[in-house]
């Protein structure tokens, strides 16, 4: 059971690489991984959520394979995540954008937008919270509308990347300018200054900002 799925969301990937969202068919799914439609609908109930269960496995073990050494409740440690994870995106160009056109499809179901959402953003919310626990957060801050605004901005940046309107050279600096625009403009005191300092040296040198490199473990991420 366990190899048949990996074999079927192996070939959702693979799908969704060459195809799409508009071009993605359970009926060529089931041929591709020889399985029947029904097997898909019964393990899957829909195409989003396979798609969803697909995009997610491969983003979930590259996850684990990655021991950060910084919190994952921290700037800091937002900022190491965004930079590590998102630079796997540079050696995959095409199923970054074919992922970020889902994200913005007017065909995609809510349930798969907010998986995509959640993948975006990582930790910020549970970080947002701990801010405003602490009062840093402005009042009129709303966490949902912020994180959401975050994740159109990421997947925003990959299509522009994508299509080649964003150089390879600067996609992980233009990635962690939102996250730091947005602590900017949300937080207040320590976390401001903190963000402010950290955004001020990037651009006098023009480098991302450097953590304590993780342990990568030896995991196969699925294929």
């Amino acid at each position: 059971m366990a190899e048949r799925r990996q074999r079927i969301l192996y070939e959702v990937r693979k799908l969704v690489n060459e195809e799409g969202l508009e071009g993605f068919s359970m009926r060529e799914i089931s041929k591709r991984a020889n399985v029947a439609p029904k097997t898909l609908y019964n393990a899957f109930g829909d195409r989003d959520r396979l798609i969803g269960c697909a995009i997610r496995e491969v983003y979930d073990a590259v996850r684990q394979n990655v021991q950060f050494r910084t919190s994952d409740r921290t700037l800091e440690g937002l900022l190491d995540r965004a930079i590590v994870l998102n630079r796997g995106n540079l050696k995959a160009r095409n199923y970054a954008q074919a992922v970020a056109t889902i994200y913005f499809s007017p065909s995609t179901n809510p349930y798969l937008r907010s998986l995509l959402q959640e993948m975006a953003v990582g930790n910020t919310r549970e970080w947002l919270e701990d801010v405003r626990a602490k009062g840093g957060l402005h009042d009129w801050v709303n966490i949902d509308h912020l994180t959401r605004h975050m994740a159109n901005m990421e997947y925003g940046l990959i299509l522009e990347w994508a299509t080649s309107s964003v150089k390879d050279s600067d996609y992980l600096f233009h990635f962690v300018e939102i996250i730091l625009f947005s602590a900017l403009a949300a937080t207040r005191g320590e976390v401001r200054e903190t963000a402010n300092s950290i955004l001020t040296k990037m651009v006098a040198t023009g480098e991302l900002p450097k953590f304590e490199n993780p342990i990568i473990r030896p995991i196969d991420v699925p294929k």
